[in-house]
């Protein structure tokens, strides 16, 4: 049977997390990279890791580094998204997923879902025309589109215009575009035909965003999860553990939410968020063949 992927997400997703996790599941970070050469990025973003240990379990952390970057917060994306996630919008990336702090990136997140780091408010038509000149391959060409798109979906019902009017703070900053692109590219890379996803935890607390005090979950990830019917459950943990971005590629690329689909695991990597919580604060990927019940055992 065919490669499959299962996104196990007990504190939450973002996207420096997805990256954490496809890197520490055999992705090549030079792979990576060439992918944000083609997206014409390669003199503005610097990806890069490191070993790191969440709840002493040792999990990869992906920064995405902003080389022309000016403002008041780390010039690390990944402090940013990390699920604190203050989220992702506006990411004033600095990635810290410690916390996820999403910003996106900071899983907690402590996102900051401030404005963009570069301030640069692009709607979805420059979004996917950067994505088509950046000649990928059909597969994560599709799959980029489809994220941006469903997020500009939610974002324009949040706010009450239309898709193409939306304007992406944090999804429209560069760290956005690298982390969603990248993280189909990494999946491409792994020959994965389907994904699925866990529940994910709701999370609590409040968030700061350009339209000022926002509650957990934010306004554009509660939409993606009505619109998708996602499976949600309370782990006690008062932060922003799921950013917008996160949010959009997990019902995007995700057949569907919930158990874990019968499969033989291969691989499995760990993506670490910015903060140490109560739970180990990873995003722990799973790699492996689907299995019908009937089948022998290979």
């Amino acid at each position: 049977m065919g490669t499959i992927a299962y996104l196990d997400c007990p504190t939450g997703i973002a996207g420096d997390m997805c990256l954490g996790a496809l890197v520490n599941a055999g992705v090549p970070l030079e792979y990576l990279q060439d992918i944000v050469h083609k997206l014409g990025l390669d003199r503005e973003v610097k990806l890069w890791t490191e070993s790191v240990y969440r709840g002493g379990i040792q999990a990869t952390k992906l920064h995405v580094e902003l080389l022309n970057y000016v403002g008041n917060e780390p010039p690390t994306v990944a402090a940013t998204d990390s699920h604190e996630h203050s989220h992702d919008h506006t990411h004033s990336h600095s990635h810290d997923h410690d916390a996820h702090n999403h910003g996106e990136h900071s899983h907690s997140h402590d996102h900051h879902h401030e404005v963009n780091t570069h301030k640069v408010h692009r709607h979805l038509p420059d979004i996917e025309k950067i994505i088509r000149n950046a000649k990928l391959s059909a597969q994560v060409e599709k799959w980029s589109l489809a994220i941006f798109k469903e997020l500009a979906i939610a974002e324009g019902s949040v706010h009450g215009i239309a898709p193409e009017a939306v304007h992406f703070h944090e999804v429209g900053a560069i760290d956005a575009i690298v982390d969603i692109v990248c993280t189909c590219a990494g999946f491409a890379w792994l020959e994965v035909e389907k994904i699925y996803c866990s529940a994910l935890p709701a999370g609590g607390g409040y968030v700061n965003c350009d339209h000022g005090k926002m509650p957990v979950p934010a306004p554009a990830t509660l939409k993606l999860w009505e619109l998708h019917g996602v499976t949600t459950f309370d782990n006690g943990i008062r932060k922003e553990l799921v950013t917008p971005t996160g949010a959009a590629i997990a019902v995007t690329l995700s057949e569907k939410f919930g158990k874990v689909p019968l499969m033989k695991i291969k691989k499995v990597g760990l993506g670490a968020g910015s903060q140490d919580l109560e739970i180990p604060n990873a995003l722990r990927l799973w790699v492996g063949k689907s299995k019908s019940k009937d089948k022998k055992k290979d």
